[in-house]
């Protein structure tokens, strides 16, 4: 149901909160979240201007928020690449975070056939350092 609060902000807060609540999720997937995945978070939260306040509520109760596509292309595949960058902050991909960032990467919009690849490619840039930037114009 949400809290009033939720009723009256705009969709562009929702979209974002929505977006952070699957970084909480990708993050907690192997049973907890760790020092990086942490940092990372605060990070995201801060360019996302969410408030302490919010985060906490966001990692308390992560399920109380929808996950909103964003519109344009190039914004699904940041969150996607941003989906995969959450996963492999801790030095340690896990079998349940690949099927959780197929999933999200589904209901970004991106074709099932072609996620499992874009998955692999996304994620060898990421291991491998390229910037965020760079990974998404290479595969948009």
């Amino acid at each position: 149901m949400g809290t009033i609060a939720q009723l009256f902000e705009s969709g562009q807060q929702s979209a974002d909160k929505g977006h952070f609540r699957n970084l909480v999720m990708l993050a907690r997937v192997d049973g907890r979240v760790d020092e990086a995945e942490a940092k990372l978070l605060a990070r995201i939260a801060t360019r996302l201007s969410l408030t302490n306040e919010q985060v906490i509520e966001i990692m308390g109760s992560p399920t109380s928020y929808a996950m909103i596509p964003p519109i344009s292309k190039v914004q699904r595949y940041e969150q996607f690449v941003q989906f995969v960058e959450m996963i492999c902050i801790d030095g340690n991909v896990d079998p349940s975070e690949d099927k959780l960032v197929n999933k999200y990467g589904v209901a970004l919009g991106i074709d099932e056939e072609h996620i499992d690849g874009l998955y692999t490619t996304v994620l060898e840039k990421v291991i491998s350092g390229e910037s965020r930037g760079d990974i998404v114009d290479s595969i948009v």
